[in-house]
């Protein structure tokens, strides 16, 4: 007989498990993503002093530009933090699909929802968003303990993913 682990999707109530799982997606696509949002606002803030609204309105600056973006107020950076959340959650299917397809991947929930998570950190926002964003690139002004950050912060988003994927999995 083998114990379960003391959390993992088993353990949740069966309402919980009973969510589809598109559900589970927009659900932890959109929590990952906001716990992402309050981790950089808090960095930034600490840093520099920036405004936590600052934080959705660079990723709004993806697609209307970096001065649009400011001058915009609450409309901008709520642009952003639905567009974020949109993009991790997209994220998200993107694994649970893997996972669909290559079951093998739930037997190393940390390292292969790491790895994915540092993968899609270098895709978007070091290849993606600087080559066809609108705003403007100071990708190499960026501190190097903001991009230790980002990479731990993207390896935590993976490893959200791969939960999730498990998650539905056991359903």
């Amino acid at each position: 007989m083998h114990a379960r682990p003391a959390f993992s999707p088993l353990s949740l109530p069966s309402a919980a498990r009973a969510w589809p799982a598109w559900a589970w997606i927009v659900g932890g696509g959109i929590a990952l993503a906001l716990a992402d949002l309050v981790f950089a606002a808090g960095f930034w803030f600490l840093h520099s002093g920036t405004a936590p609204a600052r934080i959705p309105q660079s990723i709004a600056a993806w697609f209307i530009g970096t001065h649009a973006a400011r001058a915009g107020g609450i409309e901008t950076a709520l642009l952003g933090a639905v567009s974020y959340c949109a993009l991790i959650a997209t994220l998200v299917a993107v694994y649970v699909r893997i996972a669909a397809r290559w079951p093998r991947v739930h037997a190393h929930v940390a390292s292969v929802g790491v790895a994915y998570g540092v993968a899609c950190y270098a895709l978007v926002l070091r290849i993606l968003v600087p080559a066809f964003s609108a705003a403007s690139s100071n990708a190499h002004d960026m501190p190097i303990e903001w991009t230790l950050a980002c990479v731990a912060a993207w390896g935590g988003i993976g490893f959200g993913c791969a939960w999730i994927a498990r998650a539905i999995r056991s359903r």
